[in-house]
């Protein structure tokens, strides 16, 4: 358990944040464990039901934007949002946990070690609720909305058409945030958020590069030899990532020539090369192509 205390915030406290405001409910107080990071902050968010690759892609996007500096933020939930936690935790950043409940009713309570882990490397826990509040429909819409003011970006990773998450990304728009939104194979039922978020006017998130491109922050490449997931190597686990990987040997290749190259379908191809290029294994050309990174 963290030794920290807890501390209540309130609006006339110089620590309370301003754009509190803009919240159509704002909260009197907000409690907080740990401590808010004042590096830009993106929120990155998604369903509880996540399929393996995108949640991959998580920890990779969620690692890369702390590895650049930038305080990764999202609700604490199983799925999307634990895998940015724990991006955000393997590339040193601090991350902040936006909680739908209070303090002494951690939610989900499997997630109560991860919790820890964020306050002891450096980030917090936040919430507007008095500690013993349960958790509700309307507690975690108005978390969304809570973290969605306080954050420079949303990112929208996975999520089915009703979605807790989508909240999120209605509240950035209505604060002129932007939204950025992973693309989904049209017939992927745990996608189709992601499908009507981009018809809404999201932006296409291809990988961490462009996020961080649009706060004029520079992309810290780390070779991560030790855990395999950089550094020009795919994870030998991956076979999906192999068998793109050696449909490049022979060069560059647009993502149809990878299809017809390996078989694999247009949406495991398109997996693995967001995979790849958020790991620095791969970079996209202007035409569409992709090619093998060489240092």
């Amino acid at each position: 358990m963290s030794l920290l205390v807890d501390r209540v915030l309130t609006p006339d406290d110089p620590a309370f944040p301003v754009q509190v405001r803009a919240m159509s409910h704002p909260p009197a107080r907000l409690w907080v464990r740990g401590e808010l990071p004042a590096a830009p902050g993106v929120a990155v968010v998604g369903t509880r039901g996540a399929t393996d690759g995108a949640m991959r892609f998580t920890r990779e996007l969620a690692r890369t934007l702390a590895e650049a500096g930038v305080a990764v933020w999202s609700g604490g939930a199983v799925g999307i949002d634990g895998a940015a936690h724990e991006g955000a935790l393997a590339g040193g950043g601090p991350t902040v946990v936006v909680m739908g409940t209070g303090f002494s009713s951690t939610y989900p309570a499997s997630h109560r070690e991860l919790f820890e882990r964020v306050v002891e490397s450096g980030g917090a826990w936040l919430s507007p609720f008095e500690p013993k509040q349960s958790g509700a429909r309307w507690t975690f819409l108005m978390r969304n909305e809570l973290m969605a003011c306080l954050v420079d970006a949303v990112v929208l990773v996975q999520s089915p058409l009703r979605s807790g998450a989508r909240s999120t990304t209605a509240a950035a728009r209505r604060m002129n945030k932007p939204v950025w939104v992973v693309p989904a194979s049209p017939w992927e039922v745990e996608g189709q958020g992601c499908v009507a978020e981009l018809r809404a006017g999201g932006r296409l998130c291809e990988s961490a590069e462009r996020i961080l491109a649009s706060m004029g922050r520079p992309v810290r490449r780390r070779r991560r030899e030790e855990d395999g997931s950089g550094g020009g190597q795919a994870g030998d686990g991956e076979p999906m990532e192999r068998a793109v990987l050696d449909a490049l040997r022979s060069g560059r290749a647009h993502p149809d020539e990878i299809c017809e190259r390996t078989g694999l379908p247009p949406g495991l191809v398109l997996g693995a090369l967001l995979t790849l290029t958020l790991r620095h294994v791969l970079v996209e050309g202007s035409d569409g192509r992709f090619q093998r990174v060489t240092y």
